[in-house]
């Protein structure tokens, strides 16, 4: 069996916090002879720590799907929006006074401002920002529109001028997009096939909308938590709770320890 894990509010907590009841489940199941995986919208700078504390080397995936690992050090497979899907994206944006956004190149980050606010935690990561330009050539893994209260109507131009490629509106209000095949499920399917698993031997788990691919890809898949996205519940044949409370531990302990 392959367990396929979504990180925040999956198995990491509102806070930051993976509970040890969960690490000590997963590297159970994995003794009693399953495998693991990861697939993160995260970047693989932010998503290392909990890596490693699952001891997943890989295959894994960060980005939502864009991104791959067979290990660590080797992309397997890397989905990215051309340039010219970025500039369609941002450029009606450059000079407008609340909207803000990144453009991620791997672990590197072109923001619009780096000095405005809403990129704190970027900085506080101690990961590169540098300045968005218009002359920018780059395919990026995904571009993220920082909150504001336009971000309901970007990600309604997005749908209609540029129906290809995927995007997240996420409550915080901030808005990912990505290209087509860069998703969840996409990754999940290569992964599996890389590991030798067949689909119906997949268990997935996820709470939010970036999950929504991957829960209906996997042959049983599991919702997490009480502030689920209703498409990744209805995507679901099981709710569990919350990392908080143990959920994936209790469910690993009742149906594969």
């Amino acid at each position: 069996m392959l367990l396929a894990f979504d990180l925040d509010r999956t198995v990491v907590t509102d806070d930051g916090h993976l509970p040890d009841r969960i690490a000590d489940a997963i590297e159970a199941s994995r003794r009693a002879g399953h495998m693991v995986t990861v697939l993160t919208g995260r970047a693989h700078a932010s998503a290392r720590v909990f890596l490693e504390r699952l001891d997943v080397i890989g295959p894994f995936s960060v980005n939502h799907g864009a991104v791959v690992m067979r290990d660590p050090g080797t992309e397997m497979r890397r989905v990215t929006l051309p340039a010219t899907d970025v500039h369609a994206l941002v450029t009606p944006y450059l000079h407008h006074d609340v909207i803000e956004f990144s453009c991620m190149v791997d672990e590197q980050l072109f923001v619009k401002n780096p000095s405005d606010p809403r990129w704190g935690w970027v900085h506080a990561q101690n990961r590169v920002i540098t300045r968005f330009t218009s002359d920018f050539g780059y395919a990026a893994d995904k571009v993220l529109f920082a909150a504001s209260e336009t971000s309901v109507t970007i990600q309604s131009r997005v749908a209609r001028d540029l129906p290809h490629l995927e995007h997240y509106l996420w409550g915080d209000g901030f808005l990912e997009v990505i290209a087509a095949g860069a998703d969840k499920g996409t990754a999940l399917s290569h992964i599996a096939a890389h590991l030798g698993v067949d689909q119906g031997d997949v268990v997935a788990f996820g709470d939010g909308l970036n999950d929504v691919s991957m829960l209906r890809w996997a042959g049983r898949s599991i919702a997490v938590g009480p502030h689920v996205h209703p498409d990744a519940l209805d995507a679901s044949s099981e709710h569990i709770a919350s990392p908080e409370e143990g959920g994936v531990a209790a469910w690993l302990e009742a149906h594969v320890l």
